[in-house]
């Protein structure tokens, strides 16, 4: 396995000095976006994954990478964007594909939070936002993970907070929307307000304990996306936010679209 750092070009070199500091010296780089890298790097005899954890323990954006072959093609496929009806790809930050010739796409290094798109529940919301969403609109994303869907909905040109009760997925959604170059705000608590659109990805049993407040901070004009949540489940959580909305399905997860 070869050790795969995701670098802004200008961190190239500090990058390069981390690697070789860990016994992996820098053996090519390929150019992912203008202004972004990914390096690649042999460890040696060791393996890979403990310069990995070191790696990302220093906050780089690292992960172990097959060397070749049948390995290092079920790995692409693993690590390839998920395209959003068209309109923005989520992907990690070390995914090996054209961005030039791919939608917007928004970088998403998971670490310890759940979200990176892939999951059908994240992607259930995420084809509702990038139906929905418009520039200027405000969006609150409850239980953010990895900020996945705030990003999303902040690449498109909304305002986007995204609030976890862990401390991590908050750091982590904060970190990768500076990644990314967009701005989300994250708080550790619901803030007050209303937003036109509010999501959640964090099951039936959250979903019903948060209707009310949920319902609070809606506009008048604006709509909720819940999911996260089995088909049997959802009359349950449609009752909680006052029955009604539409049903979404991917695979064994369901969404619920309510109006505001």
């Amino acid at each position: 396995m070869l050790v795969a750092v995701a670098v802004r070009d200008a961190d190239t070199g500090a990058a390069a000095r981390a690697l070789e500091a860990l016994g992996a010296p820098v053996g090519s780089r390929q150019a992912l976006s203008p202004g972004r890298s990914l390096l690649l790097a042999a460890p040696g005899p060791a393996p890979a994954e403990p310069v990995v954890a070191a790696l990302r323990a220093a906050g780089w954006r690292a992960v172990a990478r097959p060397v070749g072959g049948g390995h290092l093609a079920a790995w692409r496929a693993h690590t390839a964007p998920v395209v959003i009806e068209g309109r923005l790809c989520v992907c990690f930050p070390w995914a090996e594909f054209d961005r030039a010739s791919a939608p917007p796409a928004v970088e998403v290094d998971p670490g310890p939070s759940f979200g990176t798109g892939a999951h059908p529940s994240t992607r259930l919301l995420l084809v509702e936002i990038a139906r929905r969403a418009r520039p200027g609109q405000r969006v609150l994303d409850v239980g953010c993970g990895s900020g996945v869907l705030s990003l999303a909905a902040a690449r498109l040109g909304a305002g986007a907070v995204g609030t976890d009760i862990d401390p991590a997925a908050l750091v982590a959604t904060a970190a990768n929307a500076e990644w990314n170059g967009l701005e989300v705000d994250v708080c550790d608590g619901l803030p007050p307000g209303r937003f036109e659109i509010v999501v959640a990805n964090i099951g039936a049993d959250q979903l019903v304990a948060l209707a009310p407040a949920i319902r609070e901070r809606v506009a008048a004009a604006g709509w909720i996306g819940l999911s996260g949540i089995s088909p049997a489940q959802v009359s349950r959580v449609a009752a909680a936010f006052g029955g009604g909305g539409e049903v979404r399905r991917d695979e064994e997860w369901a969404a619920l679209v309510l109006p505001g």
